[in-house]
C-alpha cells in the first residue's frame, strides 16, 4: 500500500491522465512537484512519513490557491489496511448557483477510490510476479 501511495505522490499523472507532473529529487523525506492541470499549475511540497502518511501543501510564496492534503495508512484490525484521505483548500464561492465544495469532494472521493483500486491491482500483480519467480 505504501509504495502505491508513494507512486501516486511522485507520479500523479499515472492515476489521473488529465495531469502532468514534474517532481524534484527526493531529499530526506521531502520533494517538490509541479502539477499541470490544463492551463493551471500548482507547486507543492510533499513530505513522506514512511509507512504512515504522505502530506502535500501548496507553496505559499506563489500566486496559487492554498491547498493541503494527507493520505494516511491506518490498521484498525491487524492485517487490514485502511487509507484515509484528507483535503483542505481555498474555494471560490462567488458562484451562488454552484456548490463548488460538494463537486470537489465528489471528485476527490472518486479519484481516491480509483487510486486505491489501481494500487490493489499493482500490489496483486507484484505478489503474483513474486510467487511465479
Amino acid at each position: 500500500m505504501w509504495q502505491g501511495l508513494v507512486l501516486r505522490a511522485r507520479s500523479p499523472e499515472k492515476f489521473n491522465h488529465g495531469l502532468q507532473c514534474d517532481s524534484d529529487e527526493l531529499i530526506d523525506t521531502k520533494f517538490k512537484r509541479i502539477i499541470k492541470a490544463g492551463q493551471t499549475n500548482f507547486c507543492e511540497q510533499v513530505v513522506l512519513y514512511p509507512e504512515q502518511k504522505i502530506s502535500t501543501k501548496t507553496a505559499g510564496n506563489l500566486d496559487q490557491i492554498n491547498a493541503q492534503s494527507t493520505a494516511s495508512i491506518e490498521e484498525p484490525v491487524t492485517g487490514s489496511l485502511f487509507v484515509r484521505f484528507h483535503y483542505k483548500r481555498e474555494l471560490d464561492n462567488s458562484d451562488t448557483h454552484l456548490d463548488v465544495g460538494a463537486h470537489l469532494k465528489a471528485a476527490y472521493v472518486q479519484l481516491d477510490r480509483d487510486a486505491v483500486a489501481l494500487i490493489r491491482i499493482l500490489t496483486e500483480s507484484e505478489l503474483s510476479d513474486q510467487s511465479i519467480n
